[in-house]
C-alpha cells in the first residue's frame, strides 16, 4: 500500500503526465473547432459533424458566469448563513474557551479567555480613580 504523500511516484507521474497530454489535446481541439470555418472542416478534412459555433463561445461564458456566481454570491452567502449572530453566545465563547482558573500565589498566570463583562467594565464604564 502506498503512503500518503505529496512526493512523486510513478504511478502519479504516468497519470500526471496523461492529464497534461490530454487537456493539451482537448484545447488544441477547441481551438480548431472555435476559430477554423465550417467550410474547411468539411471540405479539406472531411469531418461533417462539429456542435453549432454557438458553443465555442457560449460554454466558456456560462462556465465564466457560473465560477463569478458561486465566488461573489453563493460562497459568500453560506459564510453569513454558518456565522452566529452578534447577540449569540457563540461568538463569545465556544467549545475552545479557557475560562479563569485558580493560580497559585507568585506563579506565572495561565492563559484564559477574558469574561466580556470585564472587557466591557474595562472599556465603557468610567475609572473611577480619574480625576
Amino acid at each position: 500500500m502506498a503512503e500518503h504523500t505529496p512526493a512523486p511516484y510513478a504511478p502519479r507521474s504516468v497519470y500526471g503526465y496523461a492529464l497534461y497530454i490530454g487537456s493539451n489535446l482537448l484545447i488544441l481541439l477547441y481551438l480548431i473547432w472555435a476559430f477554423i470555418p465550417e467550410e474547411f472542416l468539411n471540405d479539406y478534412l472531411s469531418l461533417s459533424y462539429w456542435p453549432s459555433k454557438y458553443w465555442a463561445v457560449a460554454i466558456p461564458v456560462w462556465a465564466i458566469t457560473a465560477i463569478l456566481l458561486f465566488g461573489f454570491i453563493i460562497y459568500p452567502a453560506i459564510n453569513m448563513l454558518l456565522t452566529p449572530n452578534i447577540d449569540d453566545i457563540r461568538t463569545i465563547t465556544d467549545k475552545y474557551s479557557i475560562s479563569e482558573c485558580v493560580t497559585v500565589t507568585g506563579g506565572i498566570p495561565p492563559i484564559f479567555d477574558i469574561p466580556i463583562s470585564q472587557v466591557c467594565r474595562t472599556l465603557y464604564l468610567p475609572d473611577d480613580n480619574e480625576n
